[in-house]
């Protein structure tokens, strides 16, 4: 089948902006009518490269779907009742997946082009005709560029009906849920770099000085979820620290701490009040702490991509100062 025709200024867009071999076997796209909003793919059959090539390109794809292939081929048997899919490799070698395709989705938003891309991988059964057909299908739809991708965040119900608050999403509203995606994505690594250098850099070997200097008060730590729970404007100057503590004799409180990079200082922080119990700390504790002082009232905004950027937060009940000391921290280790 012939190459498809294409605007040539989609690739003088998306080549600036992706990898040159994302790029092989470009086959077309289209703008829609304003040109802020486009669609391309590519085509590629897999014995036209080496494997190793093209590796990486495959594995930079967050996962992939595949289309036309011969599922019983895909299965790798365990046992006699028992089996797992193939990966990507293997079919690859195995010659279970014959082709491939990149998608690539953009959006003009704010003066900055957003583009997500997409991998599928073809088999026998679908030859270059039904993967053009595939990739293409629903363009002709008058809605094609205000749903999907270039609409707005899909809205989800719960059980009882009832709208389901995403709070990831809030930050970015009312930005299409192409630019909302791609937004809380990027945010979202920065902020598990940060947290995960945090982690070992500084807290981990200042958690283990507070036990040391004080082991009846801090037996142990406990983070309330995988991590330890940080907390901490856009910029990231500074942060809070949610940890469970064990006390030798009064059992395990939730405490706080500050750490600003800056000077390289931890204090603790003293404005929530100190409980214990026999039981654990979770979430909906640590917003009973911040949600009568800030704009936080749900325990999802833990964990997540969200950042505290309540300004008032952080003037008056942390860093708030009066006679030139903090009037909230108190410095520790």
């Amino acid at each position: 089948m012939p190459e498809q025709p294409y605007d040539p200024e989609l690739l003088t867009l998306l080549k600036p902006r992706t990898y040159e071999r994302e790029l092989y076997g470009f086959r077309g796209g289209r703008f829609n009518s304003d040109r802020t909003k486009f669609f391309a793919y590519t085509y590629a059959r897999l014995d036209t490269v080496e494997f190793d090539d093209y590796h990486w390109v495959f594995l930079s794809f967050a996962g992939h779907s595949s289309m036309g292939t011969d599922t019983t081929r895909q299965q790798k048997w365990i046992d006699d009742r028992s089996y797992h899919m193939k990966g990507m490799e293997e079919c690859i070698k195995e010659g279970i997946y014959e082709a491939w395709s990149i998608t690539f989705i953009g959006m003009l938003y704010e003066e900055k082009w957003f583009i997500s891309k997409g991998l599928t991988f073809w088999g026998e059964q679908m030859d270059e005709e039904k993967s053009f057909s595939w990739l293409t299908r629903g363009a002709s739809d008058p809605e094609f560029w205000s749903k999907g991708s270039f609409g707005p965040p899909l809205a989800l119900n719960g059980l009882d009906g009832q709208p389901v608050r995403n709070i990831e999403d809030e930050e970015f509203s009312p930005a299409p849920w192409l630019v909302t995606s791609i937004k809380r994505d990027e945010k979202e690594k920065i902020n598990h770099a940060f947290e995960q250098y945090m982690n070992v850099a500084n807290i981990d070997p200042f958690l283990q000085r507070m036990r040391i200097h004080s082991p009846d008060q801090y037996v142990d730590f406990f983070p309330i979820f995988g991590n330890y729970t940080l907390i901490y404007p856009r910029e990231r100057s500074h942060f809070l620290l949610a940890a469970v503590s064990k006390h030798r004799e009064k059992g395990n409180r939730l405490v706080w701490f500050f750490y600003e990079p800056a000077s390289s200082t931890f204090y603790r922080w003293t404005y929530p009040q100190i409980r214990y119990s026999e039981g654990y700390f979770d979430g909906e504790d640590v917003i009973a702490v911040l949600k009568d002082i800030s704009d936080w009232n749900d325990w999802r905004f833990l964990n997540s991509s969200c950042t505290l950027d309540d300004p008032n937060f952080w003037a008056e009940y942390v860093l708030k100062k009066e006679a030139r000391q903090y009037l909230w921290l108190e410095a520790v280790g």
